[in-house]
C-alpha cells in the first residue's frame, strides 16, 4: 500500500455482493475518508491489489468506485502518480452524496453551512418567482402534500425534514426551468441536511415552526404573485440562516475553504 494512504484497511469489509450495490458501498467507503480529512489531498487510494486482496473484492468493482468519485470530481489519475485525491476546489461540492458525507460525519465546517445558504439565497427566491408564474395545478398539489406532512409531524422527526425537503423541491419542479432542475438533488439535499442540523442543535427546537412562512410562500405562488413569492422565499432562507446562527455553533464570519 503506499506510504501516504492514512486509513487502516484492517477490518473493513462489505456488506453485499451485488455487483451495482458493491461499488457504491465502497464508493460510498473511500468517499467519507476523503471528506473527513482521512485521505488528504494529493494522497493516493489504496493500491487495487493490495485493497481487492484484503477485502475480497473484485477488480471491476473497485475501479468502478473510483470512476464514481472521479465523476464527483474527488479523485485525479495521472500516468506516473497513479489515482489521488483532488483538491476541494475541484469536487462537486453539490453533489448529494458529497453534501450527505459533510453532515453525516459530524457538524461540517462553518464555510460549507454558509456556502449552502449562501446557494440557497441564490436560487431559491428566483426560483419561487418563476414557479408563481409558471406552476401548474399538478404543481400545487405536491406543495399541498408538503405542507400537510409539515403540519402533522413533529419538526425533530426525519419525516417532518423530508416534507421540509419535499417543499423546497416543489419550488424547483415548479420552476419549470430544466436546467435549475437539474441542481435539484443537491438543492433537495442541501436544504435537508442544512434542516436537520439546525433543529438538532437548537436548545428548543420547539420555539419556533416555520410551518406557516411556508404556507405564506405557497399562498403567493398560488396566487402567481411573483414579486411577492420572490420576497416571501428571501425571508424564509433568511430566518433559516438566523436560526442556524442561533445554535452558537455556527459562525457566521468570513468561509475559509483552506
Amino acid at each position: 500500500m503506499s506510504h501516504d494512504f492514512p486509513a487502516n484497511l484492517e477490518g473493513v469489509a462489505f456488506s453485499t455482493r451485488s455487483a451495482r450495490r458493491i461499488n457504491g458501498e465502497i464508493a460510498d467507503w473511500l468517499g467519507r475518508q476523503i471528506v473527513s480529512g482521512e485521505l488528504v489531498e494529493g494522497a493516493a487510494v489504496p493500491r487495487e491489489i493490495e485493497f481487492c486482496d484484503r477485502t475480497g473484492i473484485s477488480r471491476g468493482a473497485y475501479r468502478e468506485a473510483l470512476r464514481v468519485l472521479a465523476a464527483k470530481g474527488m479523485l485525479v489519475s495521472k500516468t506516473r502518480t497513479g489515482t489521488r485525491v483532488a483538491p476541494r476546489e475541484k469536487w462537486t461540492m453539490l453533489d448529494a452524496d458529497v453534501v450527505r458525507w459533510n453532515f453525516e460525519l459530524g457538524k461540517p465546517a462553518d464555510w460549507f453551512i454558509r456556502a449552502l445558504y449562501e446557494l440557497r439565497t441564490m436560487i431559491e427566491p428566483p426560483a419561487a418567482a418563476f414557479a408563481a408564474e409558471r406552476r401548474t395545478e399538478e404543481d400545487l398539489q405536491a406543495f399541498r402534500e408538503a405542507l400537510h406532512a409539515m403540519r402533522t409531524c413533529e419538526m425533530t422527526e426525519d419525516s417532518w425534514h423530508q416534507a421540509d425537503a419535499g417543499f423546497h423541491r416543489a419550488i424547483l419542479v415548479s420552476s419549470h426551468n430544466p436546467v435549475l432542475l437539474s441542481l435539484e438533488a443537491g438543492i433537495s439535499s442541501a436544504v435537508a441536511y442544512t434542516t436537520a442540523f439546525r433543529y438538532r442543535d437548537m436548545p428548543n427546537p420547539h420555539t419556533r415552526n416555520p410551518v406557516a412562512e411556508h404556507e405564506a410562500v405557497f399562498e403567493r405562488i398560488e396566487a402567481r404573485d411573483a414579486a411577492g413569492a420572490r420576497r416571501l422565499m428571501s425571508e424564509l432562507v433568511d430566518t433559516a440562516l438566523l436560526d442556524s446562527k442561533g445554535t452558537t455553533v455556527f459562525d457566521l464570519g468570513l468561509p475559509t475553504i483552506r
